[in-house]
């Protein structure tokens, strides 16, 4: 049996807005991940949700069906806890593709960048979150986030470090008993 055990893969955003703004915008996405939790554990509907994405039968295209009720679900409890409709909107669609995953979502800021940090519970999470991260789901999701909490259009540069995502992959790779794997017998 192959266990995995948890992996954080951190991601920066930079901007330049400057620190109190960029505090401002961690604030927000702090009480985006808080009101999407307390919801994904409080509401029967996305406790429904979430067991028929875990579903091995499920095919993909009731997959993107589910997600999309999810995002909407998500979305609805967002604006009704005063998070802005355009942050609302995306931070809602990245929840709903994250939420079958295995995938959680925490952020800080870290002076000259935000840095999100990505927490994958398994390999096939790991996967999908390096999926939206190279086809730039993840960089047009916090792009969009954060010119919707500015009154200006401010360069975002969103990124992963190199390195970061290379030690964690080549974890997969290390050798019995070493890594973040190992072989239980």
């Amino acid at each position: 049996m192959l266990i995995c055990a948890t992996v954080t893969v951190p991601m920066h955003v930079s901007t330049d807005l400057g620190l109190e703004v960029e505090m401002t915008i961690v604030a927000v996405l702090k009480k985006v991940n808080e009101v999407i939790e307390k919801h994904k554990k409080e509401s029967a509907v996305v406790i429904d949700l979430m067991r028929r994405l875990n579903d091995d039968n499920v095919n993909e295209h009731q997959r993107e069906t589910i997600e999309s009720r999810l995002s909407t679900e998500f979305q609805t409890v967002l604006l009704q806890n005063g998070i802005l409709e355009g942050v609302a909107t995306r931070a809602a669609s990245i929840w709903a593709r994250i939420t079958d995953s295995d995938i959680h979502f925490a952020v800080t800021d870290r002076g000259s960048s935000i840095v999100v940090y990505f927490r994958c519970g398994s390999v096939r999470a790991l996967y999908k979150l390096h999926g939206m991260i190279t086809t730039g789901f993840v960089r047009v999701v916090f792009t969009e986030i954060i010119h919707s909490l500015t009154s200006s259009t401010p360069t975002v540069d969103v990124y992963v470090k190199p390195h970061d995502f290379n030690f964690v992959f080549s974890s997969f790779t290390s050798l019995q008993d070493t890594g973040l794997f190992w072989e239980l017998k």
